[in-house]
């Protein structure tokens, strides 16, 4: 907010001027002299102050919620997480949430106090994205001014936390990045902890723990920094070592423990990476989607296997670069005018569909609320934090197309319920366990 401009008050007569030398002489009897110049001392000093002060400084944050409580932050840090990204500004979104279930929703792109008043009023969590660069990493006067840009938004939006979304490749010979960026979470976390104690801090990750598309982190030591990470288990096609064909987006096995489809390979990675690895299930939250893949098939069998262009992403010669994003509500809609119907993975636990378009063949690979329902429970009987979904905009809240009302219902009532019997989480309070880590 713009700071007020103080000014100095008027002489009390509007005449006749005394000598500089006079004002201000403190050896009269005539204490108005001196309550002048002490008047005038003080009013200096306040310029003084507001001229060279930090912007900002000493500024309590405006509360802006219709309610005062609404800017309270959440103070319970127990609870099992419902994890949601949310990538558009749209209230009209926000209010089809089911927020019996949301206990942390994140800004992704944007940052609004609408939404921060609406999660708080019902008990959960509003956070931002951190968003940084590796060049942070190395230096501890970058790391030190970045936590403090960060610890400023927070205060001054009342957020819960910081979301750090850091997927750019890390080589295993880089050990002054991987240390870099580990120590920025450790250093954020401990600011933001001293400052609000019940702040939450949470890194997202590769859906495997070995080095997935080059991302060579310490995983134990961001684990430790943080309050727990979300494991990204999507995308699970960005780097194709098999055949080149359309495969799920998020199958089961490899989520689990890491078997590659197209390969058969048994390598363990999925979350099972991340428990042998010594990482305690509560420091784990499963991230699943809410969209799915369009592949156009170069060739498509009668067994449907959509063969497809061989794009390259980080070293490997075939990706999911090959197919376009689509949120689930396009998927709805194309499974209606789809030449195979739904179709079901036995082996990936997923849905998929064929389709033409102007004489094309389409291949379209997803989760719906049957898949991602066998996925919520794996992470439920594993004693995992909790689940996560990116993103919340995938579902057409504002459409009164009875598929599209349909579609918000069922992929929202599919999710775990953490809040049960917690009707007050913003309330309730928490003993944060100091030096846990």
């Amino acid at each position: 907010m713009p700071e007020k401009d103080i000014e100095a008050e008027k002489p009390l007569q509007k005449g006749a001027r005394e000598p500089r030398g006079r004002r201000c002489n403190m050896g009269g009897v005539d204490f108005r002299w001196v309550a002048a110049c002490v008047s005038l001392t003080l009013i200096g000093v306040a310029i003084g102050y507001w001229v060279v002060k930090p912007i900002g400084a000493g500024v309590p944050p405006i509360c802006h919620c219709e309610n005062l409580r609404f800017c309270e932050r959440v103070t319970d840090t127990t609870r099992k997480e419902v994890f949601m990204f949310s990538l558009r500004a749209t209230a009209t979104d926000w209010q089809h949430y089911d927020w019996t279930k949301v206990t942390t929703v994140v800004m992704v792109g944007y940052l609004d106090m609408g939404l921060v008043c609406l999660a708080h009023e019902h008990g959960a969590r509003a956070v931002i994205i951190g968003d940084v660069s590796a060049d942070v990493f190395v230096s501890p006067d970058k790391r030190k001014s970045w936590i403090a840009k960060q610890l400023d938004v927070v205060d001054r939006h009342f957020l819960d936390g910081l979301n750090f979304d850091f997927e750019s490749p890390i080589l295993p010979s880089q050990f002054d990045l991987r240390d870099g960026y580990t120590a920025l979470v450790r250093e954020t976390r401990a600011a933001l902890v001293e400052k609000f104690p019940f702040a939450m801090v949470s890194v997202d990750v590769a859906w495997g723990a070995q080095g997935v598309d080059e991302r060579n982190y310490d995983y134990q030591g961001l684990a430790a920094a943080a309050d727990f990470l979300f494991v990204m288990a999507y995308d699970m096609q960005s780097q194709i070592r098999g055949s080149c064909v359309a495969g799920p987006n998020s199958p089961f096995p490899s989520v689990m423990e890491g078997r590659e489809i197209s390969t058969r390979k048994k390598d363990i990675t999925g979350v099972q990476s991340y428990l042998n690895a010594s990482i305690s299930p509560d420091r784990l939250v499963l991230g699943l989607p809410w969209y799915g893949y369009n592949y156009s098939c170069i060739a498509l069998s009668t067994e449907n296997v959509c063969s497809i262009r061989a794009i390259p992403f980080r070293g490997v010669y075939c990706s999911d670069a090959a197919g376009n994003e689509i949120n689930f509500n396009i998927v709805s809609s194309l499974l209606e005018s789809s030449t195979s119907g739904r179709l079901w993975d036995e082996e990936s636990q997923t849905p998929y569909f064929n389709y033409e378009m102007h004489g094309e063949s389409l291949q379209v690979r997803y989760d719906d609320p049957k898949s991602l329902t066998v996925k919520y429970q794996y992470a439920l009987d594993a004693g995992l934090r909790g689940v996560g979904v990116w993103n919340t905009e995938a579902l057409a809240y504002s459409s009164q197309a009875p598929r599209d009302i349909w579609d918000v219902h069922e992929m929202w009532a599919a999710l775990p319920d953490f809040h049960e019997n917690q009707p007050h989480n913003h309330r309730k309070q928490s003993t944060r366990h100091v030096g846990r880590d």
